[in-house]
């Protein structure tokens, strides 16, 4: 499940970006265009945390329109930094089975392209989307959850009109306020991460994640720091995690 990047290719300077929730009428990811561009450009490898896209509230159509749309987001970020590195996350609003299909098929041979996984280590920082939280912590449950998203229809007119109503009163704020209560998620994200193999996840001392929709600046949780970018969905913050890493160990995370 944790994808160790090779030494090798370790980069200096790295950026985290998640959930755009692109394509559907909650995101306001155009009000950051600028930042996410500027944040890829001073980045050697850029990770796409997950839930960039929206497949169930995609409003760009039928399933398949909403596929070509991402692949072509993916792409336009390839070819307009070429010497970039790109690895993407799948989050539970992205990880629906035909786009994994697509993606793959659509970046198999692309040198500087890793996507599909659900979690990368980088020397002592690990990457996730953080819906490994929602069940036990459990590989079993986590299966099962993604599996429900990964069926879920997609959203009709009058559940669309429901959701925008809910956010333009900020009800999903107060409901990601009380649902992922900051110490408690990184307790929580903890108790997955020591259910992994140990060889992927000893001497982790940062882990950076999404899902939450709840921005995280270095909270010292157990002897890991915790961070979270947070989301483009209005009336949420965001901004991209940075990290630089030196020599040999990350030293600092903006």
């Amino acid at each position: 499940m944790i994808h160790t990047w090779p030494e090798d290719a370790e980069p200096e300077r790295l950026t985290f970006i998640s959930d755009l929730h692109l394509f559907s009428s909650r995101s306001n990811a155009g009000q950051y265009e600028s930042l996410i561009e500027e944040s890829v450009d001073w980045s050697d490898l850029c990770v796409w945390g997950g839930d960039l896209f929206d497949f169930r509230w995609s409003q760009a159509g039928n399933g398949e329109a909403t596929i070509n749309l991402a692949l072509r987001w993916l792409g336009d970020w390839c070819e307009r930094f070429p010497d970039k590195q790109f690895i993407f996350l799948l989050g539970n609003h992205d990880a629906h089975a035909p786009f994994g299909e697509a993606l793959r098929q659509r970046f198999a041979d692309h040198p500087k392209f890793f996507g599909g996984v659900d979690s990368v280590r980088i020397r002592d920082t690990l990457f996730v989307h953080g819906d490994v939280i929602e069940g036990d912590g459990s590989a079993q449950a986590f299966d099962q959850y993604r599996e429900r998203w990964s069926n879920k229809p997609e959203a009709g007119p009058l559940q669309h009109r429901a959701y925008d109503a809910a956010v333009a009163a900020r009800l999903h704020r107060a409901v990601a306020t009380a649902a992922h209560r900051k110490r408690r998620t990184c307790l929580r994200l903890l108790r997955w991460m020591h259910r992994q193999p140990q060889d992927r996840v000893q001497g982790v001392r940062q882990i950076v994640f999404g899902h939450t929709h709840r921005q995280i600046h270095g909270l010292w949780v157990d002897g890991v720091r915790f961070y979270n970018g947070g989301a483009t969905i209005r009336h949420v913050p965001f901004s991209p995690v940075k990290i630089e890493f030196e020599d040999s160990l990350p030293d600092h995370l903006h």
